[in-house]
């Protein structure tokens, strides 16, 4: 029980004790009949003890009645957030929102957090570690679901290549094949779901089974490598992998539980149109749907049933989620929220919450966030788009000029207020696995202007621009990227006049995002029809170096490529780069094998620049100074993920 209950129980008892009193009592007689009384008694214990003259009268003491001071309860904790939008479901395989996120993490325990490039148990015993994971011998044959060496997931038939278990490259023929397969074990925490019932591995395996329907929005690529999924025990689940598939983030192939002992009855079509699911779900952790105002407001509070309340958690008695903010410079002075999330904050509006903050009006919160701002080289175009134009970025040392050219740093004072990195490769300096030798290309124009004088291409007619060697073509192109961002606008337009400084003559050219981010053949970006491209690209605890794979370029897989739907739009490819990352890949974290790897992908991603990283990101959010715990992390996408351990200062 928390103190804060046990007084106000306290104070019922009190009040409820006097009540009694009052209705059993007889009324107490008069102040003139008190006193009529008492004189009365006075005379008669006169006449029966006559007074010992030989001995002093002897005086009682009074008793001074003192009442105990009554503890005032403590108003409720009740913290106020504004969102900027407004959840269409609070399923968790609902809206995949910001704001349906923030509001989810006071209904769901997380069972893993990926906090500072890493992962942790929440409501999970513990993580499994490398040693613990069991990597078996498995034999596949003709039909079977495997993973093959270039990573798609496919039936095992005649012509598909595998790596086998001990690592060889082996093409189905006839006979079965051994493969190494992922098994790894899970113990859940003992949740309660807010209705009493204890959560068991078996409402994992139903979210599972709900996550793999069709009709269940997000993503399926876990669901696809997965071979098996069951409960093993009343709080323990195992996860099997594909054959050929290991997976470096095995620790979160746990899925977050559902009731099925509420919704079992119920198919993924219905779940997901399900009032009750939608509006007021179960929930297993610290809070519980209290109110929801469309429109207005959603209010969360104190879940009684939250395995941790003995804790004392959570700190907080209710959460007020204020919806479709708004950002204006009356919102962060007003004070009316106590935290104003990152998803109401356009990236240009950094500059507003640093002179707030300064102004005392709020505290801001700003960190890296996992997107981090590129220009793609079309190194590869698709072959009509090709002969367009001279292979103007085929030469590392041409990449290189003109990284040396641009000025990332000035990007970073004015865009984001000198608040934000610089990038030199696809992690930043402050990722575990950043290495200490990675090549570094800073801002210096005569360094940029010299190689490429070096490699022949000068301007021989004086007009300025560089010409291509052999043809004298000028060293004219269009730098592409969408058209709806306003950083990303300024930002093409600050590389057009970096280049022009060392003779390259840019043509900005902006498209819509549905044409520029489309699927190719049609979209340009991924369609491999442009020059240079502006975009913006994740990273992760695990270095994404999968975005440089020579299998994962874009582009019909009857002609070798990856897919019209992959996501390497450069056409780059690096036979060492593809060795490095496969072997980062097919290893576990904490492993030399894992480390070294990855750090050589970097290395040869630095040198080779198939894309120039420019910067990270913000991701930054305000709330007010009695905010006690509030942790903003670059890889942990919701700044509420410890929504239980909020508190408010009294």
């Amino acid at each position: 029980m928390s103190w804060r209950k046990a007084i106000l129980l306290a104070c019922c008892t009190v009040l409820a004790l006097a009540a009694c009193r009052q209705e059993d009592t007889p009324v107490l007689p008069t102040v003139a009949a008190t006193a009529a009384a008492s004189q009365a008694d006075e005379a008669t214990q006169a006449t029966a003890v006559p007074a010992d003259p030989t001995t002093a009268p002897t005086v009682e003491p009074t008793a001074t009645f003192t009442p105990e001071p009554t503890a005032t309860p403590l108003p409720p904790k009740v913290l106020t957030v504004c969102v900027a939008g407004e959840p269409t479901s609070l399923f968790l395989y609902g809206d995949g929102s910001l704001s349906a996120t923030a509001v989810r993490h006071g209904l769901n325990e997380n069972l893993v957090t990926a906090l500072d490039y890493d992962y942790q148990a929440q409501g999970l015993v513990g993580l499994p570690a490398p040693e613990d994971v069991r990597l078996e011998t498995v034999e596949v044959d003709e039909n079977d679901t495997v993973l093959d060496a270039r990573g798609v997931v496919q039936r095992f038939s005649k012509g598909v290549t595998v790596r086998n278990a001990a690592g060889e490259l082996v093409t189905f023929a006839e006979e079965p094949v051994q493969m190494t397969q992922m098994v790894v074990d899970f113990t859940l925490q003992p949740l309660i779901w807010s209705d009493g019932q204890p959560v068991t591995a078996d409402d994992s395996v139903f979210s599972f089974e709900i996550a793999a329907d069709p009709v269940t929005p997000g993503s399926k690529t876990k669901i696809e490598h997965t071979a098996v999924y069951t409960a093993t025990g009343e709080h323990t689940v195992q996860w099997v992998g594909l054959p050929g598939f290991i997976d470096p983030t095995y620790v979160t192939n746990v899925w977050t539980p559902l009731p099925r002992h509420v919704y079992g009855s119920y198919s993924a079509t219905d779940l997901l149109a399900l009032p009750e699911a939608m509006q007021a779900p179960l929930s297993s952790g610290p809070f519980v749907v209290a109110d929801w105002t469309p429109g207005e407001s959603i209010r969360l509070e104190r879940n009684p049933n939250y395995y941790r309340a003995a804790e004392g958690l959570p700190h907080l008695d209710a959460v007020e989620f204020k919806l479709n903010t708004e950002l204006s410079d009356e919102l962060l002075a007003a004070g009316e929220c106590q935290i104003i999330t990152q998803d109401v904050f356009a990236p240009e509006a950094v500059t507003a919450v640093i002179d707030a903050e300064a102004a005392g009006q709020v505290q801001a919160h700003i960190v890296n966030s996992p997107f981090f701002e590129q220009i793609a080289f079309g190194i590869e175009p698709i072959e009509e788009y090709a002969t367009t134009r001279p292979n103007w970025f085929g030469d590392a040392r041409v990449r290189q000029a003109i990284t040396v050219c641009i000025d990332r740093q000035r990007m970073v004072d004015e865009l984001l207020n000198g608040r934000g990195e610089v990038m030199n490769a696809y992690v930043p300096t402050e990722h575990p696995l950043y290495p200490n030798d990675l090549a570094e290309w800073p801002y210096n124009p005569a360094v940029g202007n010299d190689q490429l004088d070096r490699l022949g291409y000068v301007d021989t007619d004086g007009d300025g621009i560089r010409e291509e060697p052999e043809t004298a073509v000028p060293f004219r192109f269009r730098l592409s990227t969408d058209a709806a961002s306003p950083l990303r606008a300024r930002l093409v337009e600050m590389v057009q006049e970096d280049l022009a400084q060392c003779g390259l003559d840019v043509e900005l050219d902006f498209r819509q995002p549905a044409e520029w981010y489309g699927d190719g053949p049609l979209g340009s970006l991924f369609g491999r029809r442009f020059d240079m491209g502006a975009l913006a690209w994740r990273t992760a605890a695990q270095p994404p170096c999968g975005l440089y794979l020579s299998d994962n370029i874009t582009g019909p897989r009857e002609d070798g490529f990856g897919g019209w739907n992959n996501i390497n739009p450069t056409g780059w490819r690096n036979d060492d780069y593809d060795a490095a990352c496969r072997a980062a890949s097919q290893s576990l974290p904490g492993t030399d094998a894992y480390v070294n790897n990855h750090q050589e992908a970097l290395r040869i991603f630095s040198r080779e620049l198939p894309g120039i990283p420019l910067f990270a990101n913000l991701k930054f959010a305000a709330t007010q100074p009695d905010v006690l715990n509030f942790q903003l992390d670059t890889t942990q996408t919701s700044e509420l993920w410890n929504l239980y351990e909020l508190d408010l200062e009294q």
